[in-house]
């Protein structure tokens, strides 16, 4: 267990639709201060309705994760032949209704469905509060077994059908349904506020899942559930895919704004001193972290000692994020500006946080089209860059990315009784480390490497160079986070 969801965790590995939003992707300070928001929801209850996560003794803690896995799989099932009704019922309709079922239509469907509450639903807890309790048990065998019954549900597709279905094809489903979710994703963000208020974050995750499993039955002859169980087949090559996993990261960033878009906006206030916070810190990270790169190309500091200097900043800065209110994702801290954005006070602090580019780095990482309310980025004055330069930049940063993570792979190999490296942090390090060699080689910084990448979106995308060298990067990282991952029991 880490600080990522189980359900994110799920996601990421099935691509399933409606498994709960993902954790948030920003750099250091940020997945410091969720982890520190772990001890502050303990101490105050950081519930929907008052009812205190930390009162939950170990044996409640079971039985809400034993019920959730027995509602979660009530509620696949029943949307699943749901969808597989409405879409027969459209294929045999033929020419004569074109339209597809819309947002509002779908939500009405689910709703009749009558369908059983999720128990933290129920008891008024918070996914992100009972997912952050759970890190208390990571050492307990029997709590973590059950909650790995969320991440590794067993399949109800038919094998013989699942096996009919290659890792192309699975490719290709779920990129069909990224294609899909965008759609319900725009249409959503296209009602009024107090309709989109009406949408529990459950009933957006599990309309969401009907639109998408209706399209991909009607329009790709499979059933959801085969999917998912041809995704288990491969699980393992699966991990290596750079497009699977971009496409199941899409589907976790759309349905993490989706879910987002639903909930009221934090005040103005505690908006604005996240992003004052966020700017303090950020100036410390790239100070300390140019600092570290500069020890570690003379050679006065090795990986190992890299990492554990990385570790102990990542851990200061969760202590010093432990004041704020909020916890927000960069969804959120978007949807808050889009909002507040008239005020000259959000808009200094929103610039010099540096969110806008961490926005359309999150953006452009997977697929996703920034708002319609962000800030222009020709408004940013940044250092002038071609296409052609971007992507020799790209392929660098591979190179960069290669020889220190064989440097981690070396180093871990030849101390296997050390305590495992934090996947979160292995992984920032990594591209900390590259960037700061980037920024070294061309002078250009992260930021503006953002910003000139948004401008150049449109020639870069058809570049297969740059393309290969971002699919590379996703490679290489997902290996650091194998190279942390604990071996498997007998091995």
């Amino acid at each position: 267990m880490t600080e990522a969801s189980l359900l994110s965790d799920k996601l990421r590995r099935y691509g399933t639709l409606g498994a709960g939003i993902v954790g948030d992707s920003m750099a250091t300070i940020r997945m410091a201060q969720a982890s520190s928001s772990a001890a502050s929801d303990s101490q105050q209850g950081a519930t929907s309705s008052g009812y205190p996560a930390s009162t939950l003794t170990r044996d409640q803690i079971l039985d809400v994760l034993a019920e959730t896995v027995r509602v979660q799989s009530i509620v696949q099932q029943e949307v699943s032949d749901l969808a597989r009704r409405i879409a027969k019922e459209r294929k045999s309709e033929g020419k004569k209704k074109k339209k597809s079922l819309s947002l509002l239509e779908g939500h009405k469907k689910v709703k009749e469905l009558n369908l059983p509450k999720e128990p933290l639903e129920e008891i008024g807890i918070t996914d992100a509060a009972f997912q952050r309790l759970l890190t208390q048990y990571e050492e307990d065998e029997e709590v973590m077994l059950k909650a790995r019954e969320l991440v590794h549900p067993v399949g109800k597709g038919d094998p013989e059908r699942a096996k009919s279905i290659t890792i192309d094809k699975i490719v290709e489903i779920h990129q069909f349904m990224v294609a899909e979710m965008q759609k319900v994703l725009t249409e959503f963000l296209s009602l009024d506020q107090e309709t989109r208020s009406g949408f529990t974050s459950k009933a957006c995750e599990t309309t969401a899942e009907l639109l998408v499993s209706i399209a991909v039955e009607q329009h790709l002859s499979v059933h959801c559930e085969d999917v998912e169980q041809a995704v288990i087949r491969y699980e393992q090559m699966l991990q290596g895919n750079a497009e699977f996993a971009r496409c199941t990261e899409q589907l976790a960033n759309m349905m993490q704004h989706l879910t987002s878009a639903a909930q009221p906006r934090v005040e103005k206030a505690s908006f604005l001193k996240a992003l004052r916070h966020i700017a303090e810190s950020t100036q410390k990270a790239k100070v300390f972290a140019k600092k570290l790169y500069e020890e570690y190309r003379a050679k006065t500091c090795n990986v190992v000692d890299a990492y554990r200097r990385f570790e102990e900043f990542a851990d200061s800065a969760t202590q010093s994020a432990e004041g704020l209110e909020e916890d927000l994702t960069p969804v959120e801290m978007q949807l808050c500006f889009d909002e507040y954005r008239d005020d000259p006070q959000v808009r200094e602090a929103w610039t010099q946080a540096g969110a806008e580019s961490s926005f359309l780095m999150s953006s452009m990482m997977t697929g996703r089209s920034p708002s319609s309310g962000s800030a222009a980025p020709e408004d940013k004055k940044v250092k002038k860059t071609k296409p052609s330069e971007i992507v020799e930049m790209q392929d660098y940063m591979v190179d960069e990315l290669k020889r220190i993570c064989e440097a981690a792979s070396t180093s871990m190999a030849g101390n296997s009784s050390a305590t495992p490296w934090r996947q979160d942090i292995a992984m920032q390090m990594v591209q900390a480390l590259a960037s700061a060699s980037v920024e070294r080689r061309f002078g250009v910084g992260a930021e503006e490497m953002t910003m000139a990448g948004f401008q150049h979106a449109a020639a870069l995308q058809k570049s297969e160079r740059f393309v290969r060298a971002t699919e590379k990067q996703q490679e290489i990282l997902m290996q650091v986070a194998q190279l942390c991952s604990p071996a498997p029991a007998g091995e």
